[in-house]
């Protein structure tokens, strides 16, 4: 779970519990007038909060069931003047490997102690690429940042629309 919704749970519930003591403190106390001016102000802040959460929570169910134009489809290699030089489709893919011999290549058979750099994985419908080996040199743009990350071996990097993946000096644009 993210840490947002993490936060906003735990501040809906810190809400909840705080309103439901004010609650039992005005039904309790003799100074009902005082305290109903309090409560009220008490109440109103409370229903901003609340309305905020439920609004936050729809959005992000509506986000999170929205269509999936957004999806990863395939991987394209770039040239140096940013033209298309060979384009890799990931229909019906589970897992891919991205060599690199004289140039870069994709396929479906893995042999990674040949010429493999990373491995490019499909779980739940998202794409992760994983570094393969420590002496070569695998990184990751993400879309809109200026840096390209170094992939740590063994770890795991979902992929997202326009992130560049780097192969040595070579550049695949995620689709």
């Amino acid at each position: 779970m993210k840490a947002t919704k993490r936060f906003v749970i735990l501040l809906s519930s810190f809400l909840l519990v705080f309103f439901l003591v004010e609650i039992a403190f005005f039904l309790s106390s003799d100074q009902k007038e005082s305290i109903y001016n309090i409560m009220a102000a008490q109440l109103i802040v409370f229903a901003i909060a609340a309305l905020s959460v439920i609004v936050y929570s729809a959005r992000s169910l509506l986000l999170s069931y929205s269509g999936s134009p957004q999806d990863v489809s395939k991987i394209v290699l770039l040239s140096e003047t940013n033209a298309l030089k060979e384009e890799f489709s990931l229909a019906d893919r589970t897992s891919l490997l991205i060599g690199k011999r004289d140039e870069v290549y994709i396929r479906s058979e893995i042999d990674l102690a040949v010429d493999g750099y990373a491995v490019v994985n499909c779980v739940d419908n998202n794409w992760y690429v994983e570094r393969v080996f420590d002496e070569r040199n695998v990184g990751i743009k993400r879309a809109g940042e200026q840096f390209v990350y170094r992939l740590k071996t063994g770890m795991s990097y979902k992929l997202n629309i326009n992130d560049i993946i780097y192969i040595g000096n070579e550049r695949l644009l995620v689709l």
